[in-house]
């Protein structure tokens, strides 16, 4: 099981760039497929004390996963460029629509979700601020179950899959109407130049390799501190998840002060690698037999509600604060997606100078996302 969660990622990432069909799906939403397939065909032991054995394995191995991935994506963001002029306005108008939009739909759909419905409240906040990893680590946080997790990141891609249809096959001509500022002037934009088709093609270099040493090394590091600092936290009672989590975070973030750490630029795949691993691990801990699915598409309707909800509620925000309507979606997209969309994004509009407004803040959404995902966790127990 060690060998196929560590080495399947790279198949299904060969698969998807080249195969038209599996390159459209991605490799999150193949790796989920693949995991639950692999869950739910009969192979694993039937017998509960052996099952039990194999759980705890999974359990164990993804719950160190997140801690060592976190900061090596931490790492390679490099937060210098976040700009305080255009870009801190978008991004205050796209984060509060996001945080509004999850209060709104928790408070809809509270009696729908289960048990476990202010967590997934909280993990979707961090997904929808940062990306996948802060969702992977607020589940490590506050304990959502593997169930659970699979339905939230299946249906995420679902709902974002036509959010992206949206934005391209209209919504950022209804958003520059309503707006009625533009943002920038009309200027082509070549994706490929901002995205790497294989960006895992040079990871065996004798460079690359000193360098994923270093990350490994540093990533190390702040993983034992925070868990010092968990364990301290935790009183004699274990170690607390969201001391650990927080604590990684918050060293992550100092380190990128530091110049050499900005220079690592394999460290953000590495760190996704370990996330994608991640995902396969949840995806074999989801038994079809006992997901309720009438909850499921509650859990859908509610990601309806925040992405679509937020974005229009971001662009009405532009037009009240005078922000331009490029820079408005294009600060929605890269919360609800992530910086790896913006290009596409930027494409649809025919203007080059939101791309790094995009950029910048999908990095600061990375650093808040587990900040405001457990504050919002908090707020919404008190519902």
């Amino acid at each position: 099981m060690l060998l196929f969660y560590l080495a399947a990622p790279a198949g299904i990432l060969f698969i998807c760039r080249k195969n038209k069909v599996f390159g459209k799906i991605g490799p999150v939403l193949t790796l989920y497929l693949l995991g639950v397939l692999v869950a739910n065909i009969g192979i694993f032991p039937t017998e509960e004390a052996e099952y039990k054995k194999l759980f705890d394995f999974m359990e164990s191995f993804s719950g160190a996963l997140i801690p060592l991935a976190l900061p090596m994506i931490l790492f390679g963001c490099n937060f210098k460029k976040f700009s305080l002029g255009k870009s801190i306005g978008a991004f205050i108008t796209g984060a509060l629509s996001v945080v509004i939009f999850v209060l709104a739909g928790y408070l809809v759909f509270k009696d729908k979700l289960g048990e476990e419905g202010a967590i997934m409240g909280a993990s979707l906040t961090g997904q929808y601020l940062g990306g996948a990893a802060n969702l992977a680590a607020i589940k490590q946080m506050l304990g959502l179950s593997p169930d659970n997790f699979v339905i939230l990141s299946t249906c995420n891609l679902i709902v974002s899959f036509f959010y992206l249809m949206f934005l391209m096959g209209g919504g950022v001509k209804l958003a520059r109407w309503i707006v009625g500022k533009r943002g920038g002037k009309e200027q082509n934009v070549n994706v490929e130049e901002y995205t790497e088709e294989n960006p895992y093609k040079d990871f065996g270099k004798k460079k690359s390799l000193l360098q994923l040493g270093k990350v490994l090394v540093a990533a190390a590091v702040v993983m034992g501190i925070s868990v010092y600092i968990g364990t301290a936290a935790g009183g004699g009672e274990g170690i607390s998840m969201t001391a650990l989590i927080l604590s990684i975070t918050t060293l992550s973030l100092l380190l990128t002060a530091w110049k050499e750490v900005r220079t690592w630029d394999k460290s953000y795949d590495a760190g996704m690698y370990l996330i994608y691993v991640f995902c396969l691990v949840m995806a074999t801990m989801a038994d079809l037999s006992k997901i309720d699915w009438n909850q499921s598409l509650y859990i859908l309707l509610f990601q309806v509600v925040i992405i679509f909800g937020s974005l229009f509620l971001t662009i009405l925000l532009a037009k009240l604060f005078r922000i331009d309507a490029d820079s408005a979606v294009i600060t929605s997209d890269t919360l609800i997606n992530s910086p790896l969309c913006v290009p596409m994004i930027a494409a649809t509009m025919k203007n080059k100078d939101v791309i790094m407004i995009g950029i910048a803040n999908g990095l600061a959404g990375y650093a808040v996302g587990n900040y405001i995902g457990f504050m919002m966790f908090k707020l919404l127990g008190l519902l």
